[in-house]
């Protein structure tokens, strides 16, 4: 008797994708696929000490399914990290499958996660892993009034909200403060909830309130406990989300990164709706919609300019953030009955279920970075062709939804990374915005958000058929300009933050003809990822150990030995390139982290760690020091700083930079002033401007361009080398 994956999943209570997993690595004794359908017998299901396992394929061992199988895969997706590093931690013991070679059961991993978030656990205290970091955080510039922010302090001081109840509990409370004095209603003591609750009320507000505490009992032990914060007072500000301030920095942090969620501060939302007011586009009459409207602050903000609140609607997934919306909403108009509030403020996933109408106008930042379930993926790859890729970014999902959720002629204003407009993995999204869209206005942020490495902008957008970027109005940290001339964007990257000119001189380098590129001709790697660099690095030099470089320590064609030193074991560090990557007889360093590209040559098979990384070009006819005077050249670091916008210089920035081939009789002169510049220790800086003028007129630059470039890079550090070659 055979049974399928659904009816096996269903029986023993794991998921689909487990028991497909079982069967395709043979761990389901008699498991068949017939049409492309598995069939598990019954008799491969066997109790043992009453619970039932899985036999595997040589009757030897036993699987339990009494827990969650989670596998390499899962484990990745729950630690941040990637498939190489989770192989690297098995190989060196620092996680172990406790089922077979390869699986793990979920209480192993439940243990592992909560042993990392101790205090004391360092194994993941690395940048990339920062999801797992705990605590609770004072952010402080969500909002602009002194009181408040000081308030928040205090109750962080206190530490006597430790849980959910508490925290809801104090925000009823500060809630009610707030009714009484949106309502002009004196009340003498700030500890006020109790008494609200037990009166006969006049209007529906105490619904909302009663809505956010739900079925919590409050007693006297909790308002004893909670005493210190219940008898302080929050002030209200028309269009500042007090509350919502209360509630993300009592939040553990924790939390906030799951959801992908980074709380937009005041001045950011007030910049995106001055950007639309800007743009001509007329507020008073239209709808609104922000479906990730978190605690309402995109909505407060257009209140409190005169909008129709009946024409604002908001969406979000936690229902806490819908209730505080709702009560912000509640506390600036009166005149709304809560069933036309709780219309209008929604509790839901935007993806998958969300206001059946169309909307003008599509506001808000949607979360970066957010975790999905694998139903939840399984169901977004059903419905979103920016889920079709290897990794689902949700705020790539967030815009393709918010476009099948605008009226034509609607316009769409979200803040998102500026990762968007040109890192590969978001082309998708690009695409369909290209083929759908006008841009309409871009704001360059940079890094907006308290604690995040990570440049942001405003992208106003609206659903049409013209799709020009012609009129798209551009602000920098430097210049503010309209775009006049249509643009045509064949690789998929947006180049917003250039005007006419420096576009026409960007077209100019990327078609000149008769170029090569280092896409499909050279070899790319990281430098050594080590785990732990306080171990393993030295400043001390031992018979045993060598020199390895930082990205601090390359400069343009040269490099700084800083003193440090490491042991080179491969199998100890937690990624590291195939060796002979390392020991190449020659090879192009550069830094990864860097507002222009600074590359060095190296024929010294010498190591790096990851903030230097290694490319070996191999293009047919041209001399790795060629290329390398390319690379280090003023017209590709305006190229790249112009088209993508970045302080990382990644694998695919290098890629798409045009190499013009030349006869060797043309190299020969170029490096020989290379070699000049690697040995000489004078007039460094005077080499290097003759071998650039060189390259500019590779690339038929007009003297205007050249001009163009000089300038733009004139404030940029040149990271030309100045000391002896070792």
């Amino acid at each position: 008797m055979y049974i399928s994956v659904s009816e096996a999943a269903t029986k023993f209570k794991i998921s689909k994708r487990r028991v497909q997993i079982l069967c395709e690595q043979g761990r389901i004794s008699g498991a068949n696929m017939v049409s492309g359908v598995w069939l598990i017998p019954e008799t491969a299901i066997k109790p043992v000490d009453e619970r039932r396992k899985y036999v595997d394929k040589n009757q030897t061992s036993f699987l339990d399914v009494s827990q969650e199988v989670v596998t390499i895969d899962d484990v990745c997706k729950i630690l941040s990290i990637s498939k190489a590093t989770a192989k690297n931690w098995i190989r060196l013991g620092k996680i172990v499958p406790d089922i077979g070679n390869e699986l793990f059961s979920q209480g192993y991993i439940e243990k592992f996660v909560a042993e990392l978030k101790l205090s004391d656990n360092t194994k993941l205290k690395r940048r990339r892993n920062k999801k797992n970091a705990t605590g609770k955080v004072l952010y402080k510039d969500y909002i602009h009034t002194a009181r408040n922010q000081k308030l928040v302090s205090e109750l962080l001081e206190l530490s006597v909200i430790e849980d959910k109840k508490d925290l809801l509990v104090v925000l009823a409370n500060f809630a009610v403060q707030l009714y009484y004095q949106s309502r002009d209603i004196f009340y003498s003591d700030n500890n006020v909830l109790l008494n609200f609750l037990s009166q006969e009320h006049t209007d529906e507000f105490h619904i909302l309130i009663e809505d956010l505490i739900g079925n919590y009992s409050i007693d006297s032990a909790l308002i004893s406990k909670l005493q210190p914060a219940l008898t302080k007072e929050l002030l209200l500000v028309k269009g500042e989300d007090s509350l919502g301030f209360v509630y993300i920095s009592l939040q553990d942090i924790g939390q906030r990164k799951s959801l992908g969620t980074y709380y937009t501060s005041e001045k950011v939302v007030n910049e995106l709706i001055d950007r639309l007011y800007e743009n001509d586009i007329n507020l008073k009459s239209r709808t609104v919609c922000d479906p990730c409207c978190g605690t309402g602050n995109f909505l407060l903000s257009l209140g409190a300019r005169g909008l129709n609140y009946l024409n604002l609607y908001g969406q979000d997934i936690d229902p806490v953030s819908v209730y505080l919306a709702r009560i912000n909403i509640a506390l600036l108009n009166s005149e709304m009955s809560v069933l036309d509030i709780c219309s209008r403020i929604i509790v839901g996933n935007t993806y998958f279920e969300t206001f059946r109408q169309k909307f003008d106008v599509i506001v808000g930042n949607p979360p970066w970075g957010s975790e999905f379930s694998e139903d939840e993926a399984l169901r977004c790859r059903k419905l979103f062709k920016t889920a079709a890729g290897k990794s689902i970014e949700s705020y790539d999902l967030f815009v393709e939804k918010a476009l099948s959720m605008l009226d034509y002629k609607g316009v769409l204003a979200f803040v998102l990374p500026e990762a968007i407009l040109g890192v590969a993995v978001h082309d998708t999204i690009r695409r369909l915005m290209i083929d759908s869209c006008s841009f309409r206005f871009i704001s360059y942020l940079g890094n907006v958000f308290s604690g995040v490495q990570c440049p942001s902008i405003i992208l106003g957008i609206t659903l049409d058929d013209e799709k020009t970027v012609v009129g798209c109005k551009v602000s920098t940290d430097k210049d503010t300009f309209v775009i006049s001339k249509s643009r045509t964007f064949p690789d998929g990257t947006l180049s917003f933050n250039v005007s006419d000119e420096e576009n026409q001189c960007l077209n100019l380098i990327s078609n000149i003809e008769n170029v090569a590129y280092l896409k499909g001709n050279a070899k790319f790697a990281l430098g050594i990822v080590t785990g732990n660099n306080k171990e393993y690095i030295s400043t001390e030099k031992c018979d045993d150990n060598e020199v390895i470089l930082k990205g601090s320590d390359i400069q343009k064609y040269g490099m700084t030995i800083s003193g440090n030193y490491i042991r080179f074991v491969p199998d100890s560090f937690q990624q590291v390139a195939p060796i002979e990557m390392y020991r190449a007889k020659e090879k192009l360093l550069y830094r990864f982290i860097s507002e222009v590209p600074v590359f060095t040559y190296d024929n010294q098979q010498t190591l790096s760690l990851n903030s230097c990384n290694i490319v070996i070009p191999d293009i047919e006819g041209l001399e790795m020091k060629y290329i390398l005077a390319i690379l280090n050249s003023s017209v590709v670091a305006y190229f790249i700083s112009k088209k993508f916008n970045s302080v990382k210089l990644l694998r695919s920035h290098i890629e798409q930079i045009p190499i013009p081939i030349v006869p060797m009789d043309v190299q020969i002169p170029i490096i020989k002033k290379v070699d000049r510049i690697m040995n000489s220790f004078e007039n460094i800086r005077g080499l290097y401007e003759e071998l650039d003028n060189e390259i500019m007129e590779l690339f038929g630059l007009s003297s205007e361009q050249i001009k163009m470039i000089r300038i733009a890079l004139s404030s940029k550090n040149s990271f030309l080398r100045t000391e002896k070659i070792v």
